[in-house]
């Protein structure tokens, strides 16, 4: 390595810790010092990265995916932690080899496609808020953030419903790993939990070879990329990146969603009867809630990322959130304005890997804030308690403990 990127490294020098116990606004507030002192930085943190902190230069990345930068590997200290035989595909894989995928996957996710599925996901969300809303409180994670978009993708896949908590579990070890425990630890638990995570899918995809669905499962072990049907572990990889966001995306939205509005209740009946409507309102709330923390490596000879000159082989690391909160683009961008003016946020990424499920987040959260409100007009957070927030591979909230005039349930009766 030639002296001149040791200099480049050295002269901006500013360690991340995207693993951090930090609060997400507490850690949102460093990263804003960043884009005020140093908006282009250099962490020696694992195998090290270049950290972005402005929507310009991370908007620029993500357009020139295949054209300057590749997706591999998509972790922030350049480390194999979520467990993909080869990379996680599609997010992982580009150039025509990418494009296959999507051409396969998209139409399996296509506004079409989703729409069908509202009337089977404003049941579901009803069933959910049956068990729980004679009690007048639940702990909101684990009763619907996590449940509700968890059994939509169950069912979308053809996989047993009554699989979801392990599911849950293990897609929880590989984001966060282990509250509480060390680095080491943690991604121990993590190779622990891939382990059990393949034996899982190499069993469904022997089942599923013997007895085709029509479900996403067996459309892509029916498809042909690059002439020739997946391997097992081909199929891990992808299944595995499914997993990672079908369970956590919208279960993060949602959690982070409600411990704000558990915070301020009178925002809750604004988001419906303020003048902007409530797909605008959605939109904010994914701007401000944003979980996904690309990772991307340059691949010319030099990438010019804000003011500076990146050689190939540089990695660089950039939470979306970072992105949402820039002011010049979002005026008071840590507040949540639901007639906010229009502006693209980021929070579904941009370009050729802008998420596959685009589509289906958005139904799962209209669906799931208009029967909340139907069904709990309004509730707060239970006195003495507190979410626990947590960073890692995506942002999230859990322990988000609300409480409400108790409500009849709708469906059937209990046995």
């Amino acid at each position: 390595m030639s002296q001149d990127i040791f200099e480049l490294r050295s002269r901006h020098r500013r360690d991340y810790d995207p693993y951090s116990k930090a609060s997400i606004q507490e850690h949102l507030d460093e990263i804003a010092d960043r884009r005020r002192r140093s908006p282009v930085s250099y962490s020696t943190r694992g195998n090290g990265c270049w950290v972005l902190t402005t929507y310009d230069d991370i908007s620029g990345v993500l357009r020139r995916n295949n054209r300057g930068f590749v997706s591999f590997p998509n972790d922030p200290d350049g480390l194999n932690v979520q467990g993909a035989r080869a990379a996680l595909i599609p997010i992982e894989i580009d150039g025509e080899r990418h494009r296959q995928f999507r051409r396969v996957l998209d139409p399996l996710f296509s506004p079409g496609r989703v729409a069908a599925l509202e009337p089977r996901l404003r049941e579901a969300a009803n069933a959910l808020i049956d068990e729980f809303v004679e009690e007048g409180a639940c702990e909101f994670v684990e009763h619907f953030a996590m449940p509700f978009p968890g059994a939509t993708f169950l069912a979308l896949m053809g996989w047993p419903a009554e699989d979801l908590p392990r599911l849950n579990r293990w897609v929880a070890t590989v984001h966060h790993g282990v509250p509480g425990a060390t680095e080491e630890e943690s991604n121990a638990a993590r190779a622990a939990v891939v382990t059990e995570m393949r034996d899982y899918v190499v069993a469904l995809i022997a089942d599923r070879r013997e007895n085709p669905r029509d479900d996403v499962t067996t459309h892509c072990l029916q498809a042909e990329i690059e002439g020739r049907r997946l391997s097992d572990d081909e199929l891990f990889d992808l299944f595995l990146l499914m997993m990672l966001a079908g369970l956590d995306t919208v279960q993060s939205v949602l959690a982070q969603s409600f411990a704000f509005f558990g915070r301020y209740p009178g925002r809750w009946a604004e988001m419906f009867d303020g003048p902007a409507g409530v797909e605008a309102a959605i939109e904010e709330l994914l701007r401000w809630t944003a979980p996904a923390i690309p990772t991307r490596t340059v691949t010319d000879e030099s990438a010019l990322v804000g003011d500076v000159e990146l050689p190939r082989g540089e990695r660089v690391h950039f939470p979306l959130a970072a992105a949402n909160r820039d002011p010049k683009y979002y005026p008071d961008p840590d507040s949540i304005v639901f007639d906010r003016p229009a502006k693209p946020h980021l929070a579904f990424g941009m370009g050729t890997h802008r998420c596959v499920g685009v589509h289906l987040a958005r139904l799962e959260l209209r669906v799931a804030f208009a029967e909340i409100r139907r069904r709990l007009p309004e509730f707060a957070l239970a006195p003495g308690s507190e979410p626990d927030e947590h960073l890692g591979l995506s942002w999230g909230v859990e322990n988000v403990h609300i409480v409400f005039p108790p409500g009849r349930r709708e469906g059937r009766d209990r046995p």
